[in-house]
């Protein structure tokens, strides 16, 4: 009675593949072709007849089977050249070259090549939040016992690191997604790999809630920044310049005084964002003061003490200028208690307070001061459907105000 092992390999090399099967051969694995439209054939594999190397037979087996099926070949000679064995073969005009590949893992190393070098040139940090994670389980699935046969058993095994998340189920299910494809079209990874949106639909699970965000008053801010401007200026400095250009976290690396075509001290930011075909340009920064309770704006003279040398910023241990970004800004909030204060008051409306919440108060500001909707969008380096979608341009707060001005008008 066969293993469960060998019955799961032997339906994996079934799956998406007429005729083709996997037998002991003397310890070796055996691959065997015989279907009626088909020309018979047979090679082993240099793999022991074992379940530990299950995982590396089924990816030699997939980069083989496109080079056989084009016919110009016997599997002993596509095997060889798969595995570079080869001494004979030379890839003619009628024949693409195996692929360079030796695995998984290298089609997810040119898969993250291709997504830091190629078009969308994403962070190392982008990289790991968002990708990672996700790929090294699927790895592990690969390698295990039980390799998944296809992009569904694989998206299936991996998602149960996840049991319980929606927000990272739904994550994993676009990287891996995106993975397969290039693993399809890049790397001639046979079809029955590519995750369909049936797929995603069934394993995903239901969504997450949404969340409705939180945006923090302009004497919320103030108080937030004042405590913890006490205990470390250069923080407090941080955040200023968070609140009063609207800046995403990672742009305060990016940040130059500079003067303009009048002749004005202005701030410039060189930060250039890229989500698939949208782009963030570098940007002139234009402040937007606060208002006190009393009715007294709040516009600190952030560029000129920054021009002058002044303005001190977070520095790291060698000396340098630490390079912030939302983890490190993230990090430093959630060990100030008034920041935990608030994130814990806004909890208990069911509302979401995080970093960009200063972004979000930035746009906030911009609307209730009458600023045209598409200068706001300029100034904050986005487009007209980003800032629709993923900004807050009013509050409870602002709308009644507004109705009252408007009414008592």
């Amino acid at each position: 009675m066969a293993a469960k092992w060998e019955e799961g390999f032997q339906a994996a090399v079934k799956t998406g593949r007429q005729g083709w099967t996997v037998g002991n051969n003397s310890g070796k694995v055996r691959l065997k072709i015989r279907a009626k439209d088909l020309r018979t054939d047979s090679a082993n594999l240099p793999f022991p007849w074992a379940a530990e190397a299950v995982g590396d037979a089924l990816l030699l087996i997939n980069r083989v089977y496109p080079l056989w099926m084009q016919g110009d070949v016997s599997l002993k000679q596509a095997i060889a050249e798969v595995t570079g064995t080869s001494d004979k073969l030379k890839p003619t005009a009628n024949r693409q070259p195996p692929t360079a590949n030796k695995g998984w893992p290298s089609i997810v190393e040119s898969f993250r090549e291709s997504l830091q070098e190629g078009r969308n040139q994403i962070l190392d940090s982008t990289y790991r939040d968002n990708y990672e994670p996700y790929f090294n389980e699927a790895l592990k699935a690969l390698r295990s016992r039980s390799s998944p046969a296809d992009g569904h058993e694989l998206l299936k095994q991996t998602l149960k690191r996840w049991a319980g998340k929606p927000s990272s189920r739904a994550a994993c299910c676009l990287a891996l997604r995106n993975l397969m494809d290039h693993a399809v079209s890049r790397h001639q990874m046979p079809a029955s790999w590519r995750i369909s949106q049936t797929s995603i639909k069934e394993l995903r699970g239901r969504p997450a809630e949404k969340k409705t965000k939180a945006t923090l008053t302009d004497a919320e801010v103030l108080r937030l920044i004042e405590a913890i401007d006490a205990r470390n200026n250069a923080w407090g400095n941080v955040f200023r310049l968070m609140v009063l250009f609207g800046l995403r976290p990672v742009e305060l690396q990016y940040l130059a005084p500079r003067r303009t075509e009048a002749g004005d001290l202005g701030l410039w930011c060189s930060y250039r964002k890229i989500s698939g075909p949208n782009r963030c340009d570098p940007r002139w920064l234009l402040a937007l003061p606060l208002e006190q309770p009393s009715g007294e704006q709040v516009s600190w003279n952030l560029c000129q003490a920054m021009d002058a040398g002044l303005l001190e910023l977070p520095v790291s241990r060698d000396g340098d200028l630490r390079k912030l970004n939302g983890r490190y800004v993230l990090n430093h909030l959630n060990r100030q208690p008034e920041w935990l204060e608030l994130k814990q008051q806004y909890e208990a409306k069911r509302m979401w307070l995080r970093p960009y919440s200063f972004r979000d108060g930035y746009s906030v500001r911009a609307h209730r001061y009458g600023i045209e909707t598409a200068q706001i969008c300029r100034a904050m380096g986005h487009g007209l459907a980003a800032h629709s979608r993923a900004y807050e341009s009013a509050t409870d707060a602002t709308t009644r105000a507004a109705f009252e001005a408007a009414i008592g008008s």
